[in-house]
């Protein structure tokens, strides 16, 4: 095994120690403390996050982990956390690779809104779709804090994601 090839695996095995440790601290262990009676979603920003370091294909295996972890807790999603997350961690992958940068705002922007977009879309889909009552006033009370309480985190994923990448990264000059 090349020295390129291993320093890849130790970055593939860091970052998926990343995303079951925010499985972990999103779904399991309460952690961070409840604000307005939400917990943040950390696995999105992660799932993201590797997606703008590393590009498509590790971006969607990225959302394809994080979504499944989180569809393994979840009741109600049967595989649509596993889908959405690859699907736009593929795209955020593409997006840098061809329109943009890598720089925290960059990664703020893209963040930010596939966070909101996912939360608006469960309510339409899981919520309003399925004919429950008073999905505007879940949504205001229970998603949207929760959308913006997530997304207070998102500066901390990108710095820990870029330490990993740097730390392990393959350095040509020096072999």
């Amino acid at each position: 095994m090349t020295v390129q090839t291993k320093t890849k695996v130790k970055r593939y095995a860091a970052y998926a120690v990343i995303l079951f440790l925010a499985h972990i601290l999103q779904n399991i262990l309460p952690i961070f403390p409840e604000i307005l009676a939400v917990r943040p979603v950390l696995l999105i920003s992660a799932a993201v996050c590797i997606a703008v370091f590393e590009g498509e294909v590790v971006g969607a295996v990225a959302g394809l982990t994080a979504g499944a972890l989180w569809d393994t807790v979840t009741v109600t999603a049967d595989g649509y956390n596993a889908f959405y997350l690859m699907a736009v961690c593929a795209a955020c992958g593409v997006m840098l690779r061809v329109f943009m940068r890598n720089n925290i705002i960059t990664y703020i922007m893209m963040n930010t809104s596939i966070t909101m977009f996912y939360f608006l879309s469960y309510v339409l889909f899981f919520i309003t779709a399925r004919g429950i009552d008073g999905g505007t006033a879940m949504l205001l009370r229970y998603y949207l804090p929760m959308c913006i309480y997530s997304l207070l985190l998102t500066p901390f994923w990108y710095m820990l994601i870029r330490a990993v990448n740097r730390k392990f990264s393959y350095d040509y000059t020096e072999y």
